[in-house]
């Protein structure tokens, strides 16, 4: 072979190999591929994404028990929210055609009460507000409607509306439409590592009535959607006192809403147990 021919042959064969393909560099001899970045980011997301839901800022302010006994009796509670018509998105974790994972976002139209009005948090907001008005006043007897039966004398009667429920608050939907662009538009996913800040706000009323025991027993009457009793008011004059209670939480943009709404009732009640509180201990 002449001298020419050998040297076009090392050329070629340095940059393409001595069989004549391409040679594929050595690891660590690029940058990491768009691919990889994706699979990295997605990576993230799922983590940070699933993040369930807490409540963040300050907690309702109640003074210090003054110590005087009370008898409270709280009804189950009621509610005068409209049907809304809500669009409620889903997310699915599929794998894609090069084993990458990707969110597909599934939306659904539903016509339900809002969560705080509905009657399975109706019945966990009533037991919720018991158990924390009772931790937060020890000096008080604090029972439901049931208990009536074994009481005597002087008591007060609450009365919980829950109304309405509106967002005064939210970068959801921003971060739902980056999260299903960021399927095709990877950088997108970025933004999906903070999380999901939603403030609701919860309207609705409470009413005081002050009474003896005696006199309210034969006014118990079967609350058909809770399983204890309401109280004829009639001819009873109440306190009334309005309502708008605030709740700010933060979640990942995948979390799961079976247990956002665990947190959320759970923190209605705490707020709305001080509210129970102020209005017994207003005075007349």
């Amino acid at each position: 072979m002449s001298k020419s021919k050998k040297e076009a042959r090392g050329r070629f064969s340095s940059k393409h190999g001595d069989s004549g393909m391409p040679v594929t560099p050595a690891s660590g001899s690029c940058r990491t591929s768009l691919p990889g970045r994706s699979a990295i980011l997605a990576a993230l997301l799922l983590t940070t994404g699933c993040a369930t839901a807490k409540l963040v800022g300050p907690n309702p302010i109640v003074p210090p028990d003054p110590g005087e006994r009370r008898v409270v009796v709280l009804e189950p509670f009621f509610e005068s929210a409209e049907w809304r018509t809500t669009v409620k998105t889903e997310h699915a974790s599929l794998v894609g055609p090069y084993g990458r994972p990707q969110d597909v976002v599934i939306q659904r139209q539903v016509v339900e009460k809002p969560l705080y009005a509905r009657v399975q948090s109706l019945a966990a907001e009533h037991q919720a507000v018991l158990a924390e008005v009772q931790k937060l006043r020890p000096s008080w007897q604090v029972t439901s409607t049931g208990g009536m039966s074994a009481l005597s004398g002087p008591v007060t009667v609450v009365r919980t509306i829950v109304g309405e429920m509106e967002v005064v608050e939210s970068n959801r939907a921003l971060k739902n439409l980056a999260c299903g662009f960021g399927v095709v538009i990877w950088p997108l996913l970025l933004f999906n590592l903070s999380p999901v800040r939603e403030t609701h706000r919860v309207y609705g009323v409470l009413e005081r009535f002050d009474a003896e025991a005696d006199s309210l027993r034969p006014r118990l009457l079967r609350y058909p959607t809770q399983p204890d009793f309401a109280v004829d008011t009639r001819m009873l004059e109440p306190l009334r006192r309005s309502y708008g209670l605030d709740l700010t939480f933060e979640e990942g943009v995948l979390a799961s809403e079976p247990e956002r709404e665990v947190v959320l009732v759970g923190g209605f009640a705490q707020r709305l147990a001080a509210a129970v509180i102020a209005i017994v201990e207003e005075d007349r």
